[in-house]
């Protein structure tokens, strides 16, 4: 697989998992045909010179019967996560966004002259999508639906305080060769676990002795991608960071170094170099998207059990039954 390839692998995965983001009358058309279905109305030979529509209006990629306007890019581009936006936002990650949304209308446009859209897997698969949007769409018009004062907000708040802070933090790793998570030089797989206890015990004494943990992270540490930096973590991230990190950081104070921790990575330290609370103003606009999905989630349990679904407990138990008995169906 070429470099551009795999590129594109990487962007229409991203694509297919970030679009429900996108408008709803931009959902439907790619669940029926992947990317939206733009110019279905004229055909047009060649895309227009910019001063013959608005910026936003002007039609940026043409493939046959099918164009797409700079607003309809940006809708598509706007729906990625950041990393990705950041780089398809510009330079060579927008030529490539540009050739990829080609590649994927030219090539819907093929299926459907071949009549691939009729053969029933792909029906299936388009029907599952069209749900699957759909489903989002519902879920997000309960969510929205939600209100909550500012007095509850406020309550989950201060009763939550302790989640409410920023940790920056810095570390020092010891692998071990039975550690899940493998990284680094293959033919240094780490040392057995007794040893790296021992080794990493030694250099937190001296660092509680008084040795710079940064110092000692430079000379030690076998995180590659931090000891240069001296181990910096920066600002934890709950959805990057292992728990037991996250929860050693909580207990302790800026300066202080924590016991040894075992990760999945093998043993490792850390300090706190820095706490901030976070206010309840900046807490408040994700702590009310929490709350609000909660209660949609409530909702939806609801629904649930008062549509008259039935779940097949022996087949969805991995060994379905022959004449499974009416009992067995179970909402």
């Amino acid at each position: 697989m070429t470099a551009d390839q795999e590129g594109f692998a990487r962007l229409g995965g991203v694509l297919k998992s970030k679009l429900s983001t996108l408008p709803a009358f931009l959902l439907l058309q790619v669940a029926l045909c992947g990317l939206p279905r733009i110019g279905l109305c004229t055909p047009q030979a060649s895309a227009p010179q910019p001063s013959q529509a608005p910026p936003n209006d002007r039609v940026v990629l043409s493939v046959g019967d099918q164009k797409m306007t700079a607003s309809e890019v940006e809708q598509i581009i706007q729906a990625l996560p950041p990393d990705y936006r950041s780089f398809y936002s510009s330079g060579q990650g927008r030529r490539r966004l540009a050739v990829y949304i080609l590649r994927m209308k030219l090539l819907s446009s093929q299926a459907i002259k071949e009549k691939l859209d009729q053969q029933p897997e792909v029906a299936r698969a388009v029907d599952v999508a069209r749900e699957s949007i759909l489903a989002d769409a519902a879920q997000k018009h309960i969510a929205e639906g939600i209100t909550i004062s500012d007095q509850d907000l406020r309550a989950v708040y201060e009763q939550n305080k302790a989640q409410f802070e920023e940790d920056r933090v810095a570390h020092i790793l010891i692998r071990t060769r039975s550690a899940p998570i493998k990284f680094g030089d293959p033919s240094k797989p780490g040392l057995p676990d007794e040893e790296a206890r021992k080794k990493l015990e030694d250099i937190r004494k001296q660092i509680l002795a008084g040795a710079d943990f940064a110092q000692m992270a430079k000379q030690y540490s076998e995180d590659s991608a931090t000891a240069a930096t001296g181990g910096d973590l920066g600002i934890l991230d709950r959805n990057k960071i292992v728990p037991p990190i996250i929860n050693a950081a909580h207990s302790l104070s800026p300066g202080q170094v924590s016991d040894l921790i075992a990760t999945p990575s093998g043993f490792e330290i850390i300090k706190v170099e820095q706490k901030r609370a976070i206010s309840f103003e900046e807490a408040k606009p994700g702590l009310a998207s929490q709350i609000r999905q909660s209660k949609a989630n409530e909702v939806i349990q609801h629904l649930l059990e008062t549509s008259g679904a039935y779940i097949d407990q022996d087949y969805f138990s991995g060994s379905p039954s022959q004449n499974p008995s009416p009992s067995s169906h179970t909402p």
